[in-house]
């Protein structure tokens, strides 16, 4: 018996329309991982910003404090040169040139201060006697041609009594310096000087405000730090610009070291420029937050992803 063949119609089959490129998955991939770098980059960018300003305003502080700090130290060598110049008998052994009475009447002064120099001159400049601390730079014979001393016995009947402080680069280095004119009645018969080394300063008042301190003179160059590195100079320019009361300014002194520089302030007048430095760690602050944020928009895919997987399974096993 033939069997006879069945013969379906074919019908057309309708062409596929291709998906709309809005809603494609491989566009949908990388959009979502131009976004994760994009905000990981930013908050990255503003932890960053964030650490760096809070450092910039912990320079600022410190080196108010150092200012600060400068004007303790001023303020104790104009005490021990006030208790020297009023003294009684001192005036006369000045003026005598005799060194035993002076060192009598003044070694003690200077033992219940902190000062670690004092000297006791003539008008002339030569040096009658020296008392020195341990460890300070070692006497000298004479301060003849000091700037301090004329200006110091020139103003002696002036409001003051010839009384000033300033920096100045002896051989031994920068010093801070506190004179005061000695009077017998009206007359100026010598002066006292008051000195500790611009580096013991500066370690000090670094100590208490927890940053390196550098300074520099009118030109720009570095005359004293306690940083463990040779600071770059900043320029004659900058310096005397920071001097003549320009605004503070922000660089990298040394590798990852951020300093800010501003004017040291002595007696009232800027005598050199005032650098304070600290490592800047902002960038390590950055990246944690960057790794931080990638591992949180990691977690939350791989959170994501889990709920779409096992929503599809459920709808598959319908």
């Amino acid at each position: 018996m033939a069997v006879k063949t069945r013969h379906r119609l074919s019908l057309p089959r309708r062409a596929v329309a291709s998906e709309p490129w809005y809603r494609r998955k491989e566009l949908h991939l990388v959009v979502g991982i131009l976004v994760a770098f994009l905000t990981v980059g930013f908050a990255s960018q503003r932890a960053t910003d964030g650490a760096r300003t809070a450092l910039d305003a912990r320079l600022l502080n410190a080196g108010a404090g150092a200012d600060a700090g400068l004007v303790g130290v001023e303020s104790e060598q104009l005490s021990a040169v006030r208790a020297i110049a009023f003294t009684q008998g001192v005036a006369q052994a000045l003026e005598a040139n005799d060194g035993p009475a002076l060192n009598t009447l003044v070694a003690p002064l200077h033992a219940n201060s902190t000062v670690p120099m004092v000297d006791m001159v003539l008008p002339n400049g030569r040096v009658v006697l020296a008392v020195r601390s341990k460890g300070a730079p070692a006497p000298v014979r004479t301060r003849a041609g000091l700037l301090a001393l004329t200006q110091a016995l020139q103003r002696a009947d002036g409001s003051r009594g010839g009384r000033l402080s300033e920096l100045v680069v002896f051989r031994s280095g920068p010093t801070l310096l506190t004179i005061s004119a000695v009077m017998k009645g009206t007359t100026p018969v010598g002066a006292v000087l008051a000195m500790t080394p611009l580096a013991n300063v500066l370690g000090r008042l670094s100590q208490e405000v927890g940053a390196d301190l550098t300074a520099y003179d009118s030109d720009g160059r570095p005359v004293a730090t306690t940083a463990a590195f040779a600071p770059q100079p900043t320029g004659s320019d900058t310096a005397r610009a920071l001097m003549g009361g320009g605004a503070t300014v922000t660089r990298y002194v040394f590798a990852d070291h951020r300093e800010q520089l501003g004017r040291l302030i002595v007696d009232h007048t800027p005598n050199a420029v005032l650098g304070v430095s600290l490592e800047d760690d902002s960038n390590v602050t950055g990246r944690i937050v960057a790794i931080y944020a990638a591992i949180g928009l990691l977690c939350t895919v791989l959170i994501l992803a889990t709920f779409w997987a096992r929503v599809a399974i459920e709808q598959r096993r319908r």
